[in-house]
């Protein structure tokens, strides 16, 4: 019995997802599985989006794959639901699904130790560059004796593509506004501009 048969053997009377996202590993080529699985442990490392050549160059760096079949593994994890993408001035930027985090959750330890150390190292060495495709800002200030303004915006390669102005009655209620802008404006952002898109 090989190791993906022990995983499905091992997942009987625990969640359809386990089951499913071994299955889906089980049939992958092996090169398959190592660069979808490298991808999905990169984007849940990350807290923003990254564009495709940001995403790309890690794995054809470490010559895991080629472009042409990189682009159809994303496709393959985009049908699958596990990434989202995100279009912005013509620029396709990835991030992963609350479905794709539950599968590498699941089987991160399917990557080897060595790979998560360089996946990290390469994030950490590259965090500036790979922060570029977006900036988040936020702050607040006192427009008068009892309201308070937060500015939050997002900025692409240092072209403005967001700018929203919240007023609200007390500096606390800002400051948290900023705060929540900071950590969830990577899915405020995508859900707003298909809102207002559709």
């Amino acid at each position: 019995m090989n190791i993906y048969q022990t995983f499905i053997g091992a997942a009987t009377g625990t969640s359809p997802m386990y089951t499913h996202a071994c299955g889906m590993i089980h049939n992958m080529k092996e090169t398959e599985r190592i660069y979808k699985l490298a991808t999905l442990y990169m984007l849940s490392k990350l807290d923003t989006p990254i564009s495709t050549n940001r995403l790309s160059f890690y794995l054809l760096k470490n010559n895991y794959t080629d472009y042409f079949t990189f682009q159809q593994g994303v496709g393959e994890l985009l049908n699958d639901r596990w990434l989202d993408t995100t279009i912005v001035h013509g620029k396709t930027l990835y991030s992963i699904t609350p479905e794709g985090r539950d599968a590498i959750n699941l089987l991160s330890n399917e990557i080897s130790e060595d790979m998560k150390r360089d996946i990290e190292a390469y994030i950490k060495e590259n965090k500036y560059s790979i922060h570029e495709d977006l900036s988040v800002q936020a702050k607040y200030y006192q427009y008068n004796i009892d309201q308070f303004i937060s500015n939050l915006s997002i900025d692409e390669n240092g072209k403005r593509l967001l700018e929203i102005n919240i007023s609200t009655s007390s500096e606390d209620a800002a400051e948290k506004i900023c705060t929540n802008w900071k950590k969830n404006s990577e899915e405020i952002y995508p859900m707003l501009v298909k809102m207002l898109m559709n």
